[in-house]
């Protein structure tokens, strides 16, 4: 069968219709409209181009200023991350002197909004706006008009980075820095700026004083990345931090930090993850791991209690079959201390979530190594049951 050409052209005649449902703002280029598509039942903001014009501006300032339009599509684009806003296509009607970008709707407040009403979410928020700014950064992106309004927080507490009116690629930007630097900022311009200098330590900056700027009117004196924050904002450019990956990795180095376990509960866990390992003789390969941490601690606790009184645990296969759901085999004549439990049962219920996590995911992987076939039968009086 001889199959058709590939047309140069492909041109859909019936395009998406819409229902325009409010304003949502307007800036230099134009304004912005909540829509629904009615056919996938999605909400989009439609951006649209429409600049006020007076007369004494030539059709040459129209088309700078939707060459800047087209531009920021162009870079949207080409983004995709969690924490900046989705642009899913654009729509040119040059020869009707506008132009359309159908982008992402999020439904929420600005930060300084949100974090108001939900100051315990603001160390998720800023690890999260850092990651996003990272992610610019990376693909060599300068945003140039870091201010509350252009930060999003959804419901679930999610920021999206909007807004790139003013962005920039990097190798683009140097000759149009002077846009940036005359804004009229929210805050303390960095000194950088008597030198015509805007570039990714900048941008730093103003994320810094953002954040600064909520812990401070908020009182968050119990903010995770306050260190961090204090180094974004240092006005010395040789003492702050020269680039959102440079913040990224303090960051995640904070978060390891703070996990960190003491002696005393490496000690406990080892203890635990070896006794356990020693006596199980053998797990099926077709067996998964719980990994609930409410299930493990009730199923240890009611193990614990029914063997408190005694110096090892009756039935050291019940702790087995906790974290191991289906087949194993232990060794009948190898023995438990009830002591080993009491103390990994304390700490585990000490520790919150997400160390507890990672104590149960290295326990895991301890179980793993545990030999996966069956034992063979001549192992002397050492049997399996």
């Amino acid at each position: 069968m001889e199959s058709k050409h590939l047309p140069k052209t492909i041109e859909f005649n019936r395009p998406a219709k819409y229902k325009a449902l409010r304003r949502l703002g307007a800036g230099a280029c134009g304004e912005t409209v909540l829509i629904h598509d009615e056919n996938m039942d999605c909400y989009f903001v439609a951006k649209k181009y429409s600049p006020f014009f007076s007369q004494s501006e030539s059709p040459a300032d129209f088309l700078a200023l939707f060459d800047r339009f087209n531009y920021e599509a162009r870079i949207l684009f080409r983004l995709n991350h969690p924490n900046i806003v989705r642009v899913y296509s654009y729509y040119d009607y040059k020869e009707h002197h506008t132009a359309y970008i159908l982008m992402e709707y999020i439904e929420g407040d600005n930060i300084v909004e949100f974090s108001r009403r939900n100051p315990s979410m603001l160390d998720a928020i800023f690890e999260k706006v850092i990651d996003g700014f990272a992610h610019l950064e990376g693909k060599n992106i300068l945003h140039r008009d870091i201010r509350p309004l252009n930060i999003l927080v959804d419901k679930g507490g999610n920021p999206k980075i909007i807004d790139f009116g003013f962005g920039k690629r990097l190798e683009d930007a140097s000759e149009d820095a002077g846009k940036s630097i005359s804004l009229n900022w929210w805050c303390e311009t960095p000194p950088e700026f008597v030198r015509s200098i805007y570039d990714f330590q900048t941008e730093v900056y103003f994320v810094g004083k953002l954040f600064e700027q909520i812990i401070t009117e908020e009182g968050l004196s119990g903010f995770k990345y306050i260190k961090i924050v204090a180094a974004m904002c240092e006005r010395n450019r040789d003492k702050r931090y020269k680039a959102f990956s440079e913040v990224k990795s303090a960051v995640i180095a904070g978060q390891f930090e703070e996990l960190s376990f003491s002696h005393e509960e490496t000690r406990t866990y080892r203890t635990f993850a070896n006794s356990l390992c020693y006596i199980i003789a053998s797990i099926d390969p077709s067996t998964k791991y719980e990994r609930d941490h409410d299930k493990i601690i009730a199923s240890l606790e009611v193990i614990y209690r029914r063997s408190m009184l005694e110096e090892n645990v009756p039935q050291p296969n019940k702790i087995a079959s906790t974290f191991v759901q289906g087949s194993f085999k232990y060794w009948t004549s190898r023995t438990f201390e009830t002591e080993t439990l009491r103390d990994f049962l304390s700490m585990l219920k000490s520790l919150p979530p997400d160390k507890q996590s990672i104590v149960l995911e290295n326990l895991l992987t301890r179980l793993d190594s545990v030999e996966r076939t069956k034992p063979k039968p001549d192992l002397d009086d050492d049997i399996p049951f």
